[in-house]
C-alpha cells in the first residue's frame, strides 16, 4: 500500500496513517468489506513501527469505519459514500465593508484604564474555585448590590435588588425586553443611536421616529404616535448632544403612566458631564413604575468589557424570573467588576477621567470657535460633540477626512450640514489638526 507519511511534520505518524486510511475508506478508494494490509505487510511497505500501525487501525475501529475478524485481519466496513458536488470556484463568504473613522464614537483613552489594578483583582477572582460552578442566572448579587448602590448616589435610581437585570451589552438586554414587553411598537428618537433601530428589525418589530428638539425628544409627537414604549437618551441625547429638559422629563412620565406605556431610558454616558450638576435620571423621578433604566460599563471602564445593567419595573422583573432568562456574562468578570466598585476605584477612575475629557472638550472646542464659523452642540456632556454649518453638505469632505457625517444617524432628517466627533480615542492635537484639515476644506 501506498501511502506518503512525512516524517519531518508536527502530526504524528500514527496520526498520518488514520487520516489517509480514513480519506480512501470515505472516497471510496478501499470498497466496502476489503481486506487492510496486515500489520506486518504495513510495518515493511512504510517502514513504520508495528505500534504506530496499532494506533491507527484501533482509530479507525473505534470510528467503526473497520472491522476486525478473527484470525484473518482487518476488513473496510460497509458505510455509505461521502458525495461531493462539483464546483467550479472555492465559495467565498462575503462580508459586508465596515467602515472605520478618525475620530470614532464609543472609544476611549485606553491609557486612563487601571488595567493593574483590573490585572491583581481579576487574579484574586480567578483564583476563587468557588466561582467555577454555576451562579445567580439573572446576573452575581455582588455586582447587582455594587450597581444599586452606585446608581442611587450617582443617579439617582430607586430599585430594589431583585429589579437589577446584567448582561453583555445594551443590545443584549434590550432583546430580552422586547421580548417580555411581546414585542410592542416602539418610538425611537430621530437621529437616534442606531443599535435600537438594528435590534427592533431584526425582531421585525415596528417602530416610529419622533423628532429630537433643542430640550430632548418630541414629547407631542411622541403622545400622537401613541406607541407603548419610547426609548430616549436624556442625559446626553445620542448622537445630537441635547438634554432633555426638566419640564419635558415630566411631561413624558405624565404621558407614559397615563396610557400605561414604558419609557426606555439609555443613560448611556451620564457620568461624563462637564458643567453644573446633571439632571435625575427618569426612572428616579418616576413614581409610576413605568420607566426601564438602562446603562453600560463601556464608558466607564473600557468597551471591550462587554458589561451592561437593566433596571426593570417590579412586575416586569417578576417575569424576567419567571421565564428564567439568564445574563450570559461570566461570574469571573462581574465579580472583577463589583471588587472594583466595592473598592473605591471606579468612582476614583470616573473623577479622573472626567477631569481629562472635560480638559480635552474645553481644548478643543475653544479652538474651534476662536478659528472656524460653526455651530458646536452638546460639548457639555459625553465624549462627543456636533460641529454644524447651517446650508453646506458636509457629506463628501466628511467622508474625504473619515469623520462621522450626521445622516450616519438619522432616519427621517436631512442632517447634511452636521458631523459628529469622537473624543475618546485620540489626544487634542490630533483632533484639532484633524477637525482643522476638515473645515479648511468645508471653506469655513
Amino acid at each position: 500500500m501506498l501511502i506518503n507519511l512525512d516524517r519531518q511534520s508536527e502530526t504524528p505518524l500514527f496520526e498520518q496513517l488514520y487520516s489517509a486510511l480514513k480519506e480512501q475508506i470515505l472516497k471510496g478508494e478501499l470498497a466496502n468489506d476489503e481486506k487492510l494490509p496486515s500489520k506486518r505487510q504495513l510495518k515493511a511497505d512504510l517502514s513504520i513501527s508495528q505500534t504506530t500501525i496499532e494506533h491507527a487501525y484501533n482509530l479507525l475501529l473505534d470510528e467503526d469505519l473497520i472491522y476486525s475478524r478473527e484470525k484473518s485481519g482487518f476488513y473496510v466496513s460497509a458505510i455509505e459514500q461521502l458525495k461531493q458536488v462539483a464546483s467550479a470556484t472555492t465559495p467565498q463568504i462575503r462580508r459586508p465593508e465596515k467602515k472605520s473613522y478618525t475620530l470614532p464614537l464609543g472609544t476611549i483613552d485606553t491609557t486612563l484604564v487601571q488595567s493593574d489594578v483590573l490585572k491583581q483583582i481579576a487574579r484574586e477572582v480567578y483564583s476563587d474555585d468557588e466561582l467555577l460552578n454555576k451562579g445567580e442566572e439573572s446576573g452575581e448579587t455582588v455586582l447587582k448590590e455594587q450597581i444599586r448602590h452606585y446608581l442611587n448616589i450617582n443617579r439617582g435610581v430607586t430599585c430594589s435588588t431583585d429589579q437589577i437585570f446584567i448582561g453583555p451589552s445594551t443590545e443584549f438586554l434590550l432583546e430580552q425586553l422586547m421580548y417580555l414587553l411581546q414585542y410592542p411598537e416602539m418610538t425611537i428618537e430621530d437621529p437616534g443611536y442606531p443599535v435600537i433601530r438594528k435590534v427592533l428589525e431584526r425582531l421585525d418589530s415596528g417602530m416610529d421616529a419622533a423628532q429630537v428638539l433643542d430640550d430632548g425628544i418630541d414629547v407631542d409627537q411622541v403622545a400622537d404616535l401613541a406607541n407603548p414604549v419610547v426609548h430616549v437618551t436624556p442625559s446626553h441625547q445620542f448622537p445630537s448632544g441635547a438634554v432633555m429638559s426638566l419640564q419635558k422629563r415630566i411631561q413624558l412620565l405624565n404621558h407614559a403612566s397615563s396610557n400605561d406605556h414604558f419609557i426606555i431610558e439609555d443613560d448611556y454616558d451620564s457620568e461624563f458631564r462637564y458643567t453644573g450638576r446633571p439632571l435625575p435620571s427618569l426612572q428616579g423621578l418616576d413614581q409610576n413604575d413605568r420607566t426601564i433604566y438602562m446603562s453600560t460599563f463601556s464608558k466607564s471602564l473600557y468597551p471591550s468589557l462587554r458589561l451592561s445593567c437593566m433596571v426593570l419595573p417590579a412586575s416586569l422583573a417578576e417575569l424576567y424570573y419567571e421565564k428564567a432568562l439568564s445574563c450570559n456574562v461570566p461570574r469571573q468578570m462581574q465579580h472583577i467588576v463589583a471588587r472594583f466598585m466595592e473598592q473605591g476605584y471606579l468612582t476614583r477612575h470616573i473623577n479622573r477621567m472626567r477631569k481629562v475629557y472635560r480638559k480635552k472638550m474645553e481644548a478643543i472646542t475653544t479652538w474651534i470657535a476662536a478659528h472656524h464659523d460653526v455651530e458646536i452642540h452638546g460639548e457639555h456632556t459625553g465624549m462627543h460633540f456636533i460641529i454644524r454649518i447651517p446650508g453646506m453638505d458636509l457629506e463628501e469632505a466628511a467622508d474625504n477626512h473619515g469623520l462621522v457625517h450626521g445622516n450616519v444617524y438619522s432616519y427621517e432628517r436631512d442632517l447634511g450640514d452636521t458631523i459628529i466627533v469622537g473624543i475618546g480615542e485620540k489626544d487634542t492635537r490630533e483632533i484639532i489638526d484633524i477637525l482643522d484639515r476638515f473645515l479648511e476644506e468645508a471653506g469655513v
